[in-house]
C-alpha cells in the first residue's frame, strides 16, 4: 500500500518534472529561432548603405545574462517589436513594412531563407538598387509583395511565378527592363499587379489572361508593344486596367467588352488601329475610357451611350469620323467629353445639353458644321467650352452668356456671323476666350469691356468695330490681347500701361489713329506688338528703351 502510493507520487513528480524540461525546451526553441531570424535581418541592415544616420535604429540585439526570465523577457521581443516587424503566437516573423524609410542598398542580402513564415513584405519608397534576386522564390508564405517606387533594375525573375500565395505584386516606378515573365501567369491567387513606369518591353503576355481573380492591372508607362493580348477578355473581375503610354498596336479586341466589372480603362498614347469595339458599350460600370492619342478609325459607336456611370470619355486624336452620336446625350454623369483632333462630320447633337454634370467640352479640330446647339446653355457646371477649327456657322448663342462658371471659351476659325452675345462674362469668371477667324461683326458687349478676369483675348480677323481707347477696360491679369484686322478707330488707351501681366499687344489692320502713349513703356513685360497697317502719326516714345523684354515690334507711320 505504502509502495504503491510512493509510487503514484513518484509518478506525478516525475511528470511534472518532464513537462517543465520540455516547456524550457520550447522556450530554447524559440529563442535560438528568434535569434536566427533576428541575425538574419540585422546582416541584411548592415548592407545597407547609411551616408548619414544608420536606417532602422531599432534593430538591434541586447546581450542579457541576467535570469532566465529577463532572457525570455529579451528574446521575446527580438525582433518582434522592432520597427515594421510583426510576428505570428510563435514568435516568428510573417510582416516586414518599412516603406519609406530612408533604405539604400541592395537586396542581394535579404535573408530569404531564413523568413520562412513572411507573408507581408512593404519595402516600397526607399532607394533600394540592383536586382531581384531569384532566392526570392523561397518565400513560399508569401501573399504581399511591394517594391515600388525605388530604383531596383535587370529583369524581374521568373522565379516570382513560384509564389503560390501571392495575392499583391507591386514592382511600379522602378528601372525594370526585359519582358514581363510568362511565370506570372501561374500566380492564380494574384488581386494587383503593378508594373507601371518602368523600361518593360515586348509583348503582354497572353498568360496574364489567366490571372481569373485580377482587380488591378496597371502596365502604363514602359514601352510594350504587339497588341493587346485577347487573353485579357478573359479577367471577369478586372476593375482597373491601366495600358496608356506604350507602344502598343493592332485592334482593340472586342472581347475586351466581357470586362464588365471594370472601372477604369486607360489605353491613350499608343499606336493601336482600326475601330472602336461596339462591345465596349457592355462594360456597364465604366467610370473612365482614355482612348486619345492613337490612331483609331471608323465611328465612334453609339453603344457608348450605355455606359451610363461614366464621367470621363477622351476620344481626341485619333482619326475617328461620322457624326457624334445622339446617344451620348444619355451619360448625364458624364463632366469631361473630349473629341477634338478627330475627322467627325456632322451636327453638334443638341443631346449633349442633357449633360448636366458637364465641366469640359472638346470638339475643336473636327469637321463639325451647322450652328451651336442653343441646348449647350444649359450646361451650368461648365467651365472650358471649345469648338474652334470646324466649319460651324450662324449666330453665337446668346445661351452661352448664361454659363457662369464658364472661364475658357474658344470658337476661333469657323463661319460664325452677327454680333457678339451681349451677356458674355456677366459672371466675371471668363478667362480665355477666342472668336478669332469668323466674319463677326458688330461692337464690343459691355460685360466684356468690364470683364477683369480676362486672361487671353482673340478677336482678330473680323468685322468687330468700336472706339478702341472706350471699348476695352483694365484687366490686372491679362497677357495676350488680339485685336488684328477689324475695323477698330480712336487712339490708343494709355489704359494698356494697367494691365501689367501683357506679354502680347496685337492691334494691327485697323483704323487706330494718333500717336503711341509714352505709357506703353510701362509694360515691362511686353514681348510682342504690332500695331502695324494703321494710321498712327508721330515718333516712337523713348520710354521704349524700358521694353527690355520686347522680342517682336511692327510699327508703321502715316
Amino acid at each position: 500500500m505504502a509502495f504503491s502510493s510512493f509510487k503514484k507520487v513518484f509518478s506525478l513528480l516525475s511528470l511534472a518534472a518532464l513537462a517543465v524540461l520540455h516547456s524550457s525546451f520550447e522556450v530554447v526553441s524559440l529563442s535560438v529561432n528568434d535569434e536566427s531570424e533576428a541575425n538574419a535581418l540585422l546582416n541584411w541592415k548592415a548592407s545597407l548603405q547609411n551616408e548619414t544616420l544608420s536606417p532602422l535604429p531599432s534593430w538591434t540585439l541586447f546581450h542579457n545574462n541576467a535570469t532566465n526570465s529577463s532572457i525570455n523577457q529579451n528574446t521575446s521581443s527580438i525582433p518582434c517589436k522592432w520597427f515594421g516587424i510583426s510576428c505570428n503566437h510563435a514568435g516568428s516573423v510573417i510582416r516586414l513594412n518599412v516603406t519609406n524609410s530612408g533604405l539604400k542598398g541592395t537586396l542581394h542580402e535579404f535573408p530569404y531563407s531564413s523568413l520562412s513564415n513572411l507573408a507581408y513584405v512593404d519595402l516600397s519608397m526607399n532607394e533600394l538598387f540592383g536586382a531581384v534576386p531569384i532566392e526570392i522564390s523561397h518565400l513560399s508564405k508569401l501573399i504581399y509583395l511591394d517594391l515600388s517606387f525605388n530604383n531596383l533594375s535587370g529583369e524581374i525573375p521568373p522565379q516570382i511565378g513560384l509564389l503560390a500565395n501571392l495575392e499583391v505584386l507591386h514592382l511600379g516606378e522602378n528601372q525594370f527592363n526585359g519582358s514581363i515573365p510568362q511565370d506570372i501567369g501561374q500566380l492564380k491567387s494574384l488581386n494587383e499587379l503593378s508594373l507601371f513606369t518602368n523600361h518593360l518591353h515586348g509583348c503582354i503576355p497572353p498568360s496574364l489572361g489567366n490571372l481569373s481573380s485580377l482587380t488591378d492591372l496597371y502596365l502604363n508607362d514602359n514601352f510594350f508593344s504587339c497588341s493587346i493580348p485577347v487573353s485579357l477578355g478573359n479577367l471577369s473581375n478586372l476593375a482597373y486596367l491601366y495600358l496608356h503610354n506604350n507602344q502598343l498596336s493592332g485592334f482593340i479586341p472586342p472581347k475586351i467588352g466581357n470586362l464588365s466589372n471594370l472601372v477604369e480603362f486607360t489605353m491613350h498614347n499608343n499606336s493601336l488601329t482600326g475601330p472602336i469595339p461596339s462591345t465596349i458599350g457592355k462594360m456597364e460600370k465604366l467610370t473612365l475610357l482614355y482612348m486619345h492619342e492613337n490612331q483609331l478609325s471608323g465611328s465612334v459607336p453609339s453603344e457608348i451611350g450605355n455606359l451610363k456611370s461614366l464621367i470621363l470619355l477622351s476620344l481626341s486624336s485619333n482619326n475617328l469620323s461620322g457624326s457624334i452620336p445622339t446617344s451620348l446625350g444619355a451619360l448625364s454623369n458624364l463632366t469631361r467629353l473630349l473629341m477634338y483632333n478627330n475627322q467627325l462630320s456632322g451636327t453638334i447633337p443638341k443631346d449633349l445639353g442633357n449633360l448636366k454634370s458637364m465641366n469640359e467640352l472638346d470638339l475643336s479640330y473636327n469637321q463639325l458644321n451647322g450652328t451651336i446647339p442653343n441646348s449647350l446653355g444649359k450646361l451650368s457646371d461648365l467651365e472650358y467650352l471649345s469648338l474652334r477649327e470646324n466649319q460651324l456657322f450662324g449666330l453665337i448663342p446668346q445661351e452661352i452668356g448664361n454659363l457662369m462658371k464658364l472661364t475658357t471659351l474658344q470658337l476661333g476659325t469657323n463661319h460664325f456671323t452677327s454680333i457678339l452675345p451681349e451677356n458674355l462674362c456677366q459672371s466675371g469668371s471668363l478667362q480665355y476666350f477666342g472668336v478669332e477667324n469668323n466674319h463677326l461683326s458688330g461692337p464690343i458687349p459691355k460685360t466684356l469691356r468690364n470683364c477683369t478676369s480676362l486672361i487671353r483675348v482673340r478677336l482678330e480677323r473680323n468685322q468687330l468695330f468700336g472706339n478702341i481707347s472706350e471699348d476695352f477696360g483694365v484687366y490686372k491679369n491679362l497677357q495676350y490681347m488680339g485685336l488684328s484686322y477689324n475695323k477698330f478707330y480712336g487712339e490708343i488707351s494709355h489704359n494698356w500701361r494697367r494691365c501689367p501681366q501683357l506679354t502680347t499687344l496685337n492691334i494691327a489692320g485697323n483704323n487706330i489713329t494718333g500717336g503711341i502713349p509714352l505709357e506703353i513703356g510701362d509694360l515691362v513685360q511686353l514681348q510682342s506688338l504690332d500695331l502695324s497697317f494703321n494710321r498712327l502719326v508721330g515718333e516712337l516714345p523713348k520710354e521704349f528703351g524700358k521694353l527690355t523684354s520686347l522680342t517682336k515690334v511692327d510699327i508703321e507711320w502715316q
